[in-house]
């Protein structure tokens, strides 16, 4: 499982380092590829329970929302910034409610069911699009030797704190976890290991943005926020598989399952990142 992971780690992490880099279409490219391996994960998970949506019509949604992202103006207001914070957040509360209800109404199952899945998945990860669009000039962090637009190493700092968050919750929750954080929907989780996780995204926020020249404690926060949200994200995938009845949602990824499955934190931590930046840049 650890070599898997490993494995995984050392395709996956420079391949996402240079479409960040890269930007633009590359970049949308690549989140095309795992929203629609995405979107075809949560399908199954929703046809296990007869919410089965359409996906002749997800597909295509998903990847105009994403392109819609790519070509989008990042005129930074803190007014309407705002106000689309609240709607995504109501949104996304009454779309993970219903998917993880035990029973749901019969009339527009399918067609709520798409629209559920493409919030999800396609519209989230696009936040990941719009913080690398952002356009706010371009930074040298000490002896790189080259500069770095400031979208770019927001998702870089985003990236390392999810990853840190994951890896340090898993190791250490399977070298020294004994309390359970909530048997009842991951059993594997840990208290000990969710807090790893908190501190390491904390840590390797605050370092790296300073490196980026982000003030401490303004990276210290945003691991913080991304430590918060981030296991949010991966407790709520893991309620949705088990409403499913499956361990994994997928086996695309050696040692992690399905793409969802690598992919949890970053679906909740993703707009997180987006505001907390636009915010602070806005006012």
């Amino acid at each position: 499982m650890l070599r898997h992971r490993l494995v995984t780690a050392i395709v996956g992490i420079p391949l996402a380092l240079a479409l960040t880099y890269a930007g633009g279409w590359y970049l949308t490219l690549g989140i095309a590829s795992l929203a629609i391996a995405g979107l075809r994960e949560i399908y199954r998970l929703l046809a296990a329970r007869d919410r089965l949506p359409y996906s002749w019509l997800g597909y295509p949604l998903g990847l105009l929302v994403l392109a819609a992202a790519t070509t989008a103006s990042d005129a930074l207001i803190a007014q309407t910034l705002l106000v689309e914070m609240a709607l995504l957040a109501i949104a996304l509360g009454i779309v993970v409610s219903w998917m993880l209800a035990d029973r749901v109404g019969s009339r527009g199952v399918r067609l709520f069911a798409t629209f559920a899945s493409h919030l999800y998945v396609p519209q989230l990860l696009s936040y990941v699009i719009r913080l690398r669009g952002v356009s706010q000039g371009d930074i040298t962090p000490s002896g790189l030797g080259f500069a770095l637009p400031v979208g770019a190493c927001w998702v870089i700092l985003l990236l390392f704190a999810v990853w840190a968050m994951d890896t340090a919750a898993y190791a250490v929750g399977r070298a020294g976890g004994r309390i359970k954080l909530w048997p009842a929907v991951s059993p594997g989780k840990t208290v000990e290991g969710s807090l790893a996780g908190f501190i390491a995204s904390i840590a390797v926020a605050g370092a790296l943005g300073a490196w980026f020249g982000i003030a401490l404690p303004k990276g210290l926060v945003f691991g913080a926020v991304v430590g918060l949200f981030g296991q949010a994200g991966d407790l709520i995938e893991s309620a949705l598989k088990r409403r499913a009845g499956v361990k994994d949602s997928g086996w695309v990824l050696p040692g992690h399952g399905g793409v969802l499955d690598r992919l949890d934190s970053l679906l909740f931590t993703a707009p997180v990142a987006y505001y907390y930046f636009a915010l602070s840049a806005a006012v």
